[in-house]
């Protein structure tokens, strides 16, 4: 799907910022990430262990021990990272990175430097000290997948933006926004032009959703507001609903989740 969903409210573009938010949350370290040594053996996606970047701002991955052959210098690789909806109970994609991108396993003795001067992301670090192997990813963009198109983004710039929620602090984040006065009711709004936001094209509701048919769910939260998954029947779509301001730390998103339950005017 490629279209752009509506925006309903004020004339801006209150989903680019969370475009540009989840991509980088993505590669900092949040959702699932796959490879694929295209090249080699195109059928075969690797799954990583860990991801996220250095401080140099490098794309870094563990894999399982022997998922790619040594000695061959870069491997052609194709990255994935996929998103997961913030609700346990549903595990539904709700957006995804990919990216072409050469990847190049981890000597030993620079996987000990690298380690001993704390340079690599934290999970990635704890998967290398349990014996997983350590590559390094060079990319230029990125493609985002979510409901409302493709997105293509550099990636220097989104090594560059402020990331919040931190992948350290998504649960917590998941259970601030939870705290919003009946969001059923926030996302009837949006879907009824009362109230700013964007509403997804959306897909048909798949039946692994069903028993949840007329609910709305938490899909995710970031600095720059919630997006709601709205359960009907026949559709289930994205409602993204902005905060009045950008939030950049715990103490601001539950202000920002307490004014989204407030009546719209």
């Amino acid at each position: 799907m490629t279209s752009t969903p509506p925006v309903v409210g004020p004339q801006l573009d209150p989903r680019a910022a969370t475009t540009r938010s989840t991509a980088a949350r993505l590669l900092d370290g949040a959702g699932r990430a796959t490879v694929v040594a295209y090249r080699e053996d195109a059928g075969r996606p690797h799954q990583v262990l860990a991801h996220g970047l250095t401080p140099a701002d490098v794309l870094a991955v563990a894999l399982p021990t022997a998922c790619l052959a040594e000695g061959e210098g870069c491997h052609e690789v194709r990255l994935r990272i996929d998103q997961h909806g913030a609700d346990p109970r549903l595990r539904v994609s709700t957006a995804s990175v990919h990216a072409l991108a050469h990847l190049r396993l981890v000597e030993d003795v620079e996987l000990g430097r690298l380690a001993a001067l704390g340079l690599l992301p934290t999970e990635v670090g704890w998967a290398a000290e349990a014996g997983a192997r350590v590559a390094l990813l060079a990319l230029d963009r990125v493609l985002l997948h979510d409901q409302g198109g493709v997105t293509p983004l550099a990636f220097a710039e989104l090594v560059c933006s402020d990331r919040f929620p931190h992948r350290s602090q998504e649960w917590l984040c998941h259970e601030i926004a939870q705290a919003v006065d009946d969001p059923a009711a926030v996302v009837a709004q949006v879907c009824a032009g009362d109230r700013a936001g964007v509403v997804g094209q959306g897909h048909p509701t798949p039946a692994s959703v069903r028993p949840y048919v007329g609910q709305t769910v938490l899909a995710d939260v970031d600095g720059t507001g919630c997006t709601w998954l709205r359960i009907d029947a026949d559709r289930t779509r994205t409602v993204f609903v902005p905060f009045d301001a950008p939030v950049r730390d715990l103490d601001q998103l539950e202000a920002a989740v307490t004014g989204l339950g407030q009546p719209a005017v």
